[in-house]
This record gives structure tokens, C-alpha cells and sequence, in this order.
């Protein structure tokens, strides 16, 4: 008897001290800087005009738009483009900084 009372004494003991798990919460902060374009051509739709960062396709200009959408970049400098087809219809080259949003124009 003197067993079985100390056996489970002992599992009880053991079970309480593994139920207890510390955690920590960790926040991950998005710094990088997010850029938002602004469609102003009347004659091309926004679908088909296309967005390139230091060469990379990236979609479409309507999936980037201000102000519901952006397009996160490494901070640095970087060359945005727009493009319809073969044609250039904005190109910049220009430094992005840390937790900072841009909204770039792109008309006519």
C-alpha cells in the first residue's frame, strides 16, 4: 500500500512539472519599405501594365495599388519600372529606407 501511495504521489509530481511549459511571444516586425504606385494613364488599364524592381517581373501595376496594396523592397537602392509591352512608361532608380512607404505616380 505504502508502494502504490508513493507511485502515485511520485506520477503526480512528475505529470504537474511537465505541464508547466514556459513560452515567450515573439513579434516579427516588417521593416522593409513598401512602395504603392498610383495608375494615371487613361488610354492603357492598369492590368496591363507591368512592374519590374532591378529587372524582376513582379505583376501587374493594379496589384500594387494605393492604397490597399504595396510591394515590399530590400532597403537599399533600387530601379522601379513600369512597363506596357516593350514600352518603358516609368523607370527610377532611387534608395528605400527602413519602415518608410512610398507612393509613386505613374502617368502621362
Amino acid at each position: 500500500m505504502k508502494k502504490a501511495l508513493l507511485f502515485a504521489a511520485s506520477l503526480s509530481l512528475l505529470t504537474t512539472a511537465c505541464a508547466y511549459q514556459p513560452h515567450q511571444e515573439t513579434q516579427v516586425v516588417d521593416d522593409r519599405p513598401q512602395i504603392s504606385f498610383v495608375w494615371q494613364y487613361d488610354n492603357i488599364e492598369a492590368e496591363q501594365a507591368e512592374v519590374y524592381v532591378d529587372g524582376q517581373r513582379l505583376g501587374s501595376i493594379a496589384e500594387f495599388a494605393y492604397p490597399e496594396n504595396s510591394v515590399p523592397v530590400l532597403i537599399g537602392e533600387h530601379v522601379i519600372e513600369v512597363r506596357h509591352g516593350t514600352t518603358v512608361l516609368y523607370s527610377k532608380r532611387d534608395y528605400f529606407g527602413e519602415s518608410t512607404s512610398y507612393k509613386l505616380e505613374v502617368g502621362e
